[in-house]
């Protein structure tokens, strides 16, 4: 049956065979098959953080655990340190964990259902139907936001996608494809990141808009609605310490396993307060008697809360602290400490 869904699948299959984005995630073998790791470990790494950022980390991370026997044998501080810079790094523990769930009850092989994708750490129902349908051509479709936006725009729905997103549901199934799901999936989130912008859209070089109901009553640059947000964060203080010993090494320590950046390596600092007045010195810091030299104040957005942070240097024998955990100062950018406590380090150099 010749139906609208028909005709936009139809030629949005032809435009990925011509336009196609070249990502790592995506080559294939010889059979002309995509690496179900591939496409498991980049959803993963994708989940709130770009196409470009993604692109270098993963063919590093592939060179590493190239596949999933290696990275079942991996331990947390090593994912944890090869996540620096990544951010949200649940989602390196959920990965590790579910590889090793795969390795213990799936024979190191990626499950090819739903229900048993779903049970997995850190997966949900967008994560599942797209390792599904691009890594074993099921017939799904899963909402990314630039499924959702294409959707949005056809119908004309003149509401928040937060607000509809059982009706999007509802309206994806038409498009799904029986033979060809992997590459049509692929083919809706590259032309949602090419073509159907989120700002701006190409409408005038869109092949689709005849059939697009926004750009018929003129609403696609106001369409998808965005809901209004009141950017209140709350903001949180503390203050770092960066310490050295005369072997230029920093004086470091592993946050807890649980909250914010659990494991992490960090420099000691206080504990983060809501009012800067409640701040206590960090009792491994009140232990070493140094002069210790403020370097400044340095600001950083979580997703939740800003952190200011007041930074401190101090120099400080090695043998006058016990027990005392180091790092080369010329390796802590390649070790396992999150972004913001590398920066907090390049301040106080």
């Amino acid at each position: 049956m010749f139906t609208q869904e028909n005709q936009v699948k139809k030629f949005l299959l032809k435009w990925y065979s011509q336009n196609a984005r070249q990502l790592p995630w995506r080559n294939q073998n010889e059979k002309n098959l995509i690496n179900p790791y591939f496409v498991f470990v980049s959803e993963f790494m994708l989940q709130q953080t770009s196409v470009s950022t993604v692109k270098n980390k993963f063919q590093e991370f592939i060179i590493t655990w190239p596949n999933i026997q290696k990275l079942a044998q991996a331990s947390e501080k090593q994912i944890l340190k090869f996540w620096s810079g990544l951010g949200y790094y649940t989602r390196a523990r959920n990965l590790l964990k579910s590889a090793k769930l795969i390795k213990k009850k799936h024979n190191y092989n990626i499950p090819q259902s739903y229900e048993e994708l779903i049970l997995l750490p850190g997966i949900g129902d967008y994560t599942a139907k797209a390792i599904l349908g691009i890594a074993f051509n099921k017939s799904v479709m899963p909402l990314d936001a630039n499924i959702e936006r294409i959707l949005v725009r056809l119908h004309a729905i003149e509401k928040p996608i937060s607000k509809v997103k059982n009706k999007l549901k509802d309206i994806s199934k038409k498009f799904i494809s029986d033979k060809y799901s992997s590459n049509l999936i692929q083919s809706f989130m590259d032309y949602g990141s090419s073509i159907c912008l989120p700002r701006n859209p190409k409408c005038e070089i869109c092949q689709i808009n005849k059939i697009c109901q926004s750009y018929k009553k003129n609403l696609q640059l106001k369409i998808p609605l965005k809901l209004k947000k009141i950017i209140n964060k709350p903001m949180k203080y503390t203050r770092a310490y960066v310490v050295v010993n005369e072997k230029n090494e920093i004086l470091v320590r592993s946050r807890p396993s649980k909250g914010m950046l659990a494991s992490m390596l960090e420099v000691p600092n206080d504990e983060w307060v809501n009012n800067k007045n409640l701040l206590i010195t960090d009792h491994d810091i009140r232990q070493i008697k140094t002069k210790l030299k403020s370097k400044g104040i340095f600001e950083y957005s979580f997703s939740h809360f800003d952190l200011k942070t007041e930074i401190f240097f101090g120099n400080v024998k090695k043998t006058k602290i016990s027990n005392g955990n180091w790092i080369k100062k010329s390796a802590y950018s390649n070790s396992r400490m999150p972004t913001i406590m590398k920066k907090i380090v390049e301040m106080a150099e």
